[in-house]
């Protein structure tokens, strides 16, 4: 999956005393983009920056320091829809402190690009989580005053009433109902997605909800249907919209037929030899289509 990135380490443990060398990398988004170079798609260093005093530390990838350059502050709040969105226009060309030969690339579509490897696309994801975050913390949410960095850990302070804000971390589950009678797996697709990949039902959990309501919950909020025997399986983290995603199995109960509620496209029962997955290993979903798959619906 997307974290798994051995031989590389990651190192996500906060220091505020890590002072940017010529050789570490920037990221720079804008939105729903990052900043890369043309042709390699290769981020920008320290060294070819002008000013270098805003760079916020982010996290180590083995000897390797990431910083986060902060562009002026958006109006615009992402939301998931705006992040999975279909179409593929940028029309905010600006210039970021003098750098050439860089453009800004929608963070989705990097994973469509077979030359970024995985630990850099991890990279890029984590640090595009912790930009989501510093860009909806700059001021505190009780008083409005302007938030400053704790010179302790990674969170962010109202001087004025003392609220601290920490990175958020929005829990979600991925369902992988199963019909056991047929040996069949609920397979979806997402209406509006710039990219049309295989999917499994997924959903971010609701307040005062256990998980497994959660599970059960977004299956008939989706498709109509009712489950039961549901088991955990195994999280990820998926910083694209700052959410740990956890994996679910659970057996379909009483009828079969689905009912769509409008943010799938499509949703249907597949045996294992017609299940095709996703092209690439990032995701919890594809890891639990493929195991569904291979051990003959034995999951």
């Amino acid at each position: 999956m997307i974290q798994d990135i051995y031989p590389h380490r990651f190192y996500n443990s906060y220091d505020l005393r890590t002072e940017p060398t010529e050789g570490d990398s920037v990221f720079v988004f804008r939105d729903d983009r990052v900043l890369v170079s043309r042709n390699s798609l290769i981020l920008p260093e320290v060294h070819d920056l002008h000013n270098t005093d805003d760079l916020i530390y982010l996290f180590r990838i083995d000897e390797k320091n990431y910083f986060l350059k902060q562009l002026e502050a958006e109006e615009k709040v992402l939301t998931e829809n705006d992040i999975y969105r279909a179409d593929a226009e940028y029309d905010h060309p600006i210039m970021v402190d003098g750098l050439r030969g860089y453009e800004f690339i929608r963070v989705q579509f990097l994973r469509e690009e077979k030359s970024v490897e995985k630990w850099r696309y991890f990279a890029t994801v984590c640090a595009f989580h912790l930009y989501q975050w510093y860009q909806g913390s700059r001021f505190c949410g009780r008083c409005g005053t302007p938030t400053v960095h704790s010179g302790k850990e990674r969170c962010m302070i109202c001087p004025k009433c003392g609220n601290h804000i920490y990175p958020k971390i929005v829990p979600a589950v991925i369902v992988g109902v199963t019909d056991p009678d047929a040996n069949k797996l609920l397979v979806t697709r997402y209406a509006g997605r710039s990219i049309h990949y295989d999917a499994l039902i997924a959903g971010f959990t609701e307040f005062g909800e256990t998980l497994e309501e959660n599970v059960a919950r977004e299956v008939m909020e989706e498709t109509g249907l009712t489950v039961t025997n549901i088991r955990y399986y195994k999280s990820q983290p998926w910083g694209m919209v700052s959410d740990i995603l956890m994996g679910f199995w659970c057996d379909v109960t009483g009828s079969r037929e689905v009912t769509l509620d409008g943010e799938l496209g499509s949703a249907e029962w597949l045996p294992p030899d017609e299940i095709k997955g996703q092209p690439d290993d990032m995701s919890l979903t594809n890891e639990m289509m493929m195991i569904f798959k291979e051990k003959n619906g034995r999951v």
